[in-house]
């Protein structure tokens, strides 16, 4: 009976949320290692020593949500063990409270507005180097900016990487009695913070001015019919860092 339990715990948590986990406590284990190499990283993890990780990582500048995060893995372990938790100790709740103040930062980011993204679609001519990285960049612009959708759902962090990647079967095209094509709907299956949610849709309709759908059905007629990823580059999935550096303004 232990794989099944074992597999309902596993299967307790988001599948995004174990890599996370396994983070923390390899963060952990390499404070100890390099900080506290007395002490051996194992269960419980005393008060103290958690709030002397908590301070390294507030002097490595970690993001108060990181930080949150990790913490809240190292907790969970705790309780997964039915040991007490030292996230809940007064002086540990209060140093996440006080990270959260000191550690805050403004996001210098611009939000994308109508007017960004027709430039970013009419800059890219001039540093995608083909017809179809062009249709390609174009397509992957419009629809994260009309469908409201996150980096990590049109391309990975890495080679190796996995993800919720929207794939083609995941798009319908609606069509008018004419069989013009009107709209494009996206169906969500796996998203951020889906657990036991239905699947959901979103449509794209036709604009008179950079219209998200014809760009999309332009990248469509050099894709193909491949079953796979929406957005392809080369053949394989769009890598995050082949956009994130684009020159595009």
């Amino acid at each position: 009976m232990a794989p099944v339990i074992s597999t309902l715990l596993q299967s307790s948590l988001q599948p995004s949320s174990l890599p996370t986990y396994r983070r923390a406590w390899k963060l952990f284990s390499n404070f100890l290692h390099v900080i506290l190499p007395g002490i051996s990283a194992t269960l419980p993890i005393s008060p103290p020593v958690l709030a002397l990780f908590i301070a390294n990582m507030y002097d490595r500048h970690y993001a108060p949500s990181t930080v949150n995060t990790y913490v809240s893995a190292l907790g969970y372990c705790h309780k997964l063990s039915g040991l007490s938790d030292p996230t809940k100790v007064f002086f540990i709740v209060q140093m996440l409270k006080g990270y959260g103040k000191l550690g805050s930062r403004l996001d210098s980011r611009l939000p994308i507005t109508l007017p960004i993204l027709h430039r970013l679609l009419d800059s890219a001519v001039q540093f995608c180097h083909t017809p179809y990285d062009t249709c390609l960049f174009r397509a992957m612009c419009s629809l994260a900016f009309f469908a409201c959708m996150r980096v990590r759902e049109i391309t990975l962090a890495t080679t190796n990487g996995r993800g919720s990647l929207i794939h083609l079967h995941q798009l319908t095209q609606l069509v008018d009695a004419k069989q013009g094509v009107i709209a494009l709907k996206f169906t969500f299956l796996d998203f951020k913070h889906n657990y036991n949610q239905r699947p959901f849709s979103v449509v794209i309709n036709r604009r008179n001015h950079f219209c998200p759908v014809q760009i999309i059905l332009d990248y469509l007629s050099l894709r193909g019919r491949m079953p796979g990823p929406l957005f392809l580059f080369s053949g394989w999935p769009c890598i995050f860092c082949l956009y994130a550096c684009m020159p595009c303004l």
